[in-house]
C-alpha cells in the first residue's frame, strides 16, 4: 500500500522559499552587473513551515442522515496503524472518504436486507465468536506480560544449551571411496587442499577451495560433525568420511567457543515463546474446568460403482 503524502504543506512552503530565493538571486545578478567587484553574500536557508494543525470533528460526516462518529473514525484509524499514518488533514480526509463509502455500502446492504440472509448471519456469528475469543486471550496476555526475570531465566537456559565449539573447515566431496582415497594420497604427496577441492570436489563450495566457513556441529550431518570434532587444527581426515551426500575429505582449519546471541537480541523471541506457553496453559486450564463432549466422526466406506466392481473382477480372472 502506498503511503499517503504527508509532505504537501512543507513542500508548498519550500516551493515558496525557492521562488523567493530565485527572485533574490536575480536581483543580486543585476547588482553584480553594475558593480562586478562586489563579493557574493551567503544567505541562510529559510525555515520550512511546520505542518498545519488540524482537529477531527464529531461526527466526521453524515450519510443520508446517518452520522459517522469520531469514535468510529478513531477505531478505523487504530485498525490501520502500521499500514498508513493519519498525521495530516489530507490523510484524515482520505480515511473519512473511505468511511463514507463503507456507510453507503452498508446502507445499500440494509436496503437489500442482506442481514437476513442465513449465510451472512452465519458469517457474522463467526466474526463475533472470533473477536470475543481473541479479546479474551489479548486481555489475559496484557494482564500477565512476561517479567524481566522470567525472560532472563529462559535466556540463561537457552545460552547454556548453546555452549560448545564452532568449527571452520573445508572439504572435498566425491562420489566414491576410491576417489576420496586418491585425494588423500595426493594430499600426502604435498598437494594443496584448496586446489584439489577446486578440481576434484563436486560440492558447490569447490569454487572457494572447499571452504565451509564457521559452523556448529548441529548444522552438519552426524558422520561429518563427528569426524570434524576428532580432527586436530590444521589436519585433514586420513580416512574418507561417508555421509548421505557422498565421500568427504575434511580439513579442520580452526575452532572457537560458540558465542551465543545477546539478551537484547533474543528478548523478543523469548517473550513471544513465553506468551505462547501462557496461552497454551490458559487453554488447558479452561478445558480442565469444562464439561466437553466431542462426538465421534463417522467414517463411511465408499463402495465401488457396479461397473467398476465388474471391471475389477475381470482383472482378477485374467
Amino acid at each position: 500500500m502506498k503511503k499517503l503524502n504527508k509532505l504537501t504543506f512543507p513542500l508548498l512552503a519550500l516551493s515558496s522559499t525557492l521562488i523567493l530565493s530565485s527572485m533574490a538571486m536575480a536581483a543580486e545578478d543585476k547588482k553584480t552587473e553594475v558593480t562586478p567587484a562586489a563579493a557574493p553574500t551567503a544567505t541562510a536557508p529559510a525555515p520550512v513551515a511546520p505542518p498545519a494543525a488540524f482537529t477531527i470533528p464529531d461526527p466526521v460526516a453524515t450519510v443520508n442522515g446517518t452520522p459517522i462518529s469520531k469514535a468510529a473514525f478513531d477505531q478505523y484509524a487504530q485498525q490501520l496503524r502500521g499500514k498508513t499514518k493519519v498525521d495530516s488533514a489530507e490523510a484524515s480526509k482520505s480515511l473519512v472518504d473511505q468511511l463514507v463509502l463503507e456507510e453507503l455500502l452498508v446502507q445499500e446492504a440494509n436496503k437489500q436486507k442482506l442481514s437476513d440472509d442465513p449465510q451472512i448471519k452465519q458469517q457474522m456469528e463467526m466474526v463475533q465468536r472470533n473477536l470475543l475469543a481473541s479479546t479474551v486471550v489479548r486481555k489475559m496476555l496484557s494482564a500477565n506480560a512476561p517479567s524481566e526475570e522470567a525472560i532472563k531465566k529462559e535466556y540463561d537456559t537457552a545460552v547454556a544449551a548453546m555452549k560448545g565449539k564452532e568449527y571452520k573447515a573445508s572439504h572435498i566431496l566425491v562420489d566414491s571411496e576410491d576417489k576420496a582415497k586418491e585425494v588423500i594420497a595426493e594430499l600426502k604427496k604435498g598437494g594443496a587442499f584448496a586446489e584439489l577441492a577446486k578440481t576434484k570436489s563436486s560440492d558447490s563450495s569447490a569454487a572457494n577451495g572447499g571452504d565451509l566457513g564457521w559452523f556448529a556441529p548441529s548444522m552438519m550431518v552426524p558422520p561429518f560433525a563427528q569426524a570434524v570434532a576428532k580432527l586436530e587444527k590444521g589436519k585433514y581426515s586420513e580416512q574418507p568420511v561417508q555421509t548421505p551426500f557422498g565421500w568427504h575429505v575434511i580439513l579442520l582449519e580452526d575452532t572457537r567457543e560458540a558465542t551465543p546471541p545477546s539478551l537484547d537480541e533474543l528478548k523478543p523471541q523469548i517473550a513471544q515463546m513465553l506468551q505462547s506457553k501462557m496461552v497454551n496453559d490458559y487453554l488447558e486450564k479452561l478445558k480442565s474446568g469444562a464439561k466437553i463432549e466431542v462426538k465421534e466422526i463417522q467414517v463411511s466406506v465408499v463402495k465401488p460403482a457396479p461397473e467398476a466392481a465388474k471391471d475389477s473382477k475381470k482383472e482378477e480372472k485374467k
